[in-house]
């Protein structure tokens, strides 16, 4: 369920939490993956993050 909860995000959200959680990319590694500066690597996970606990507090699959 949770895989299913990582197709509302964004595209530009799903890159980053697939760099940074499942292949635990540095944000040095993640920022040069993207073509980015590292400030938005972390603007995106923390913005990331926030929109998937959304999802999953809207489909009752963690608390609040």
């Amino acid at each position: 369920m949770a895989n299913r909860a990582l197709r509302d995000p964004s595209e530009r959200h799903r890159e980053v939490i697939r760099l940074m959680y499942y292949q635990q990319q540095s944000v040095a590694q993640a920022a040069e993956h993207l073509g980015i500066p590292p400030g938005t690597v972390k603007s995106r996970t923390h913005h990331a993050v926030r929109a998937l606990r959304g999802v999953l507090l809207t489909r009752g699959l963690t608390e609040a």
